[in-house]
């Protein structure tokens, strides 16, 4: 291939061009004449198209159009190929990104990007030793430099021997100008090089960003650090200050019901007054409900106050036992936990472990125990189906409806598919659950929170082939089951294309003007009232970032849902939002009901990468007494006015 060809050869803008050149040597033009005299000599009356053409190749070092057609089409499908498999190397595609390497081994020579992700840092050194300014550039594709891509490769899952060249890659990129806070100014979506490491679980990359520099908390990096069994990027981000107290760290340590995490978070909360004993009581709740008894064991070390209780009024106790952690109940009520349980607590937490004589015993024991059940007891079928078979059969067989929902409206198929619970899926079918039932949060069906769920959840146990599978073979629909933005794993990709499903088309940018349904003019009158009054000191305070005035209005226990729990925190939030840079614009203020809606713009300035498009949410204030009592975030105006 010659050197000649263009950076980015169209072979359309060739052909043109070979007309143009025709056309000006009709006309007799000088210099148009003397190019056909250069590279046409032997047919000086030669003017048509493949005499151009001939004239165009020779220009660009090529014998004839045929030979440069052949170069360019060489290299399209190059270009297309390096595409691939820098998209699939960020993109977790393991499986794919590898079989694109072993068809081309030499696929990063001359692509910064390729060379990035793979760890090639001699291929990095010779195409910035050519061009320093490249390890600044920013792509057509997605908007982002080198550094973006080498961070969120995942070839050290691939290979872990890259693991040294990949770090090398990012040192070679920082001392040629990229910066260790490069990002995009996402919103909630952030992208930058810190996070980027620790999302892929790259402790070498994490190292060489913190020490060159990189701030450990815009976008929050510490709580995807808290979903890794593997705890060396967490150690680092906590030994160079990373911030936890305002983080879903916590919570995320808890989830991944991993005490080690929790107790890590935990201690670096200390030095602040109460810190860790106010965080500890606020997760035991759900750590009661969902986590081992060791992480209970590390909240109530930290300061955990074992008489918490949730969101919805339980205590940490009772919800242990409905959830049938016995061990956590005893060790709460070791701790000063009194047993607040009832027969209905145990009932269900029997259920939930597959104890079928308990819970003959207790059905026994008090005859009208069924009807003592509430709508949120009988949800509790809704948590079954994420868990052994054996306890799901034995709800249904007691006489839990297959169709329950929970607060978020999903039914036991929903979760049963997220979390890739085949044998559940086959129970609730064979029970008459419907196939294509939509939740009340997403609008999704199973087979879309199947596919979603067997990349998110990956690594925990769950087959989500074998889910995706029974759902198709069930009938269920094909539509918008495979979601752009959250692709399904390749073995569920292989699956789906096998029956004819398709990605759905990628979700626009959000668009910076408001969509016309959810256009509201905030220059109308509010009305009189409390929530009119309400509704203009929200507006001031947020157009002024009054966070004073913003705390008049607040319930000293508002509660914000997996945000906040009073009204320290809520203040505390917003400051640190405004501190992380992210400028909210007010669109809009209306009342609805008994709440006030504010229409808000979100930003938050780039570096080193294209801006990300600004966030659109909508946030609902629940006024009860002149006091803001809850507040709730909502992505469109139509899901925040049904509250859904």
């Amino acid at each position: 291939m010659s050197d000649s060809l263009p950076e980015r050869p169209d072979l359309g803008q060739l052909r043109r061009q070979a007309k143009e050149l025709r056309d000006a040597a009709r006309r007799g033009d000088t210099a148009a004449v003397q190019r056909f005299d250069r590279h046409h000599p032997s047919r000086p009356d030669a003017t048509g198209l493949a005499a151009a053409q001939l004239v165009i190749a020779r220009e660009l070092g090529f014998a004839s159009w045929p030979r440069l057609k052949a170069a360019v089409d060489a290299h399209t499908a190059s270009c297309r190929q390096e595409r691939a498999f820098v998209a699939a190397s960020v993109e977790h595609r393991v499986r794919q990104a590898a079989d694109l390497f072993r068809a081309d081994p030499g696929i990063a020579r001359g692509s910064l990007r390729a060379a990035a992700v793979l760890g090639e840092a001699g291929a990095v050194h010779e195409i910035l030793a050519t061009d320093p300014t490249a390890a600044i550039a920013i792509d057509e594709e997605r908007g982002w430099p080198p550094l973006l891509y080498a961070c969120y490769s995942r070839w050290h899952q691939i290979d872990p021997g890259r693991v040294p060249g990949m770090a090398e890659v990012v040192r070679l990129l920082l001392d040629a100008g990229a910066g260790p806070n490069t990002n995009d100014g996402g919103r909630p979506r952030y992208r930058s090089a810190l996070r980027g490491s620790v999302e892929a679980n790259n402790p070498a990359l994490t190292e060489v960003l913190l020490d060159a520099g990189a701030h450990p908390d815009p976008g929050q990096p510490i709580a995807e650090a808290a979903r890794h069994r593997d705890h060396r990027c967490l150690e680092l981000l906590l030994s160079h200050g990373a911030r936890v107290a305002g983080t879903w760290a916590v919570g995320a340590a808890v989830g991944n019901d991993d005490p080690v995490a929790t107790a890590l978070l935990l201690t670096a909360l200390e030095p602040a007054a109460g810190g860790a004993g106010t965080t500890a009581s606020q997760a035991l709740p759900d750590a009661a409900a969902g986590a081992s008894a060791e992480v209970v064991a590390a909240l109530l070390e930290a300061g955990a106050d074992p008489r918490a209780t949730g969101a919805d009024g339980l205590s940490a106790h009772r919800l242990a036992v409905r959830a049938g952690n016995d061990a956590s109940a005893a060790l709460l009520r070791a701790c000063g936990a009194r047993d607040d349980s009832s027969a209905v607590d145990r009932f269900l937490g029997a259920c939930l472990t597959a104890d079928c004589r308990a819970a003959e015993e207790l059905l026994a024991d008090h005859p009208g125990l069924r009807d003592q059940l509430t709508d949120q007891d009988r949800a509790v079928l809704v948590d079954a189906a994420s868990r052994r078979p054996e306890a799901l059969a034995l709800m249904l067989g007691l006489g839990f409806a297959h169709d329950v929902r929970n607060d978020s409206g999903e039914q036991p198929l929903h979760t049963a598919a997220y979390h890739g619970n085949a044998a559940a899926v086959r129970l609730l079918l064979d029970a008459g659950a419907e196939v294509d039932a939509r939740d009340a949060r997403f609008d999704g069906t199973p087979l879309a929170f199947a596919t979603v769920g067997s990349a998110e959840q990956a690594g925990t146990p769950g087959d989500w082939f074998a889910t995706v599978r029974l759902l198709l073979d069930a009938g269920a629909s094909r539509e918008g089951v495979w979601l752009a933005g959250k692709p399904p794993s390749e073995e569920v990709m292989d699956l789906l294309r096998s029956y004819g499903v398709t990605p759905d088309a990628a979700p626009p940018d959000e668009a910076t003007e408001q969509p016309a349904d959810e256009r509201t003019d905030s220059a109308e009158p509010l009305g009189a009232g409390v929530l009119g009054e309400v509704a203009r000191h929200l507006d001031a305070a947020c157009r002024d970032r009054d966070l004073d005035l913003l705390a008049s209005l607040l319930h000293p226990e508002v509660h914000w849902t997996g945000v906040c729990h009073d009204r320290a925190q809520v203040l505390a939030w917003y400051r640190q939002t405004l501190a992380d840079g992210t400028t909210p614009t007010l669109d809009s203020v209306e009342i609805d009901r008994d709440a006030v809606v504010l229409g808000l713009t979100l930003t938050r300035p780039a570096e080193g990468a294209r801006p990300a498009p600004p966030q659109r949410i909508f946030q609902v204030f629940t006024v009860d007494g002149a006091q803001i009592v809850d507040i709730r975030g909502y992505p469109d105006r139509r899901s925040a006015l049904a509250r859904t």
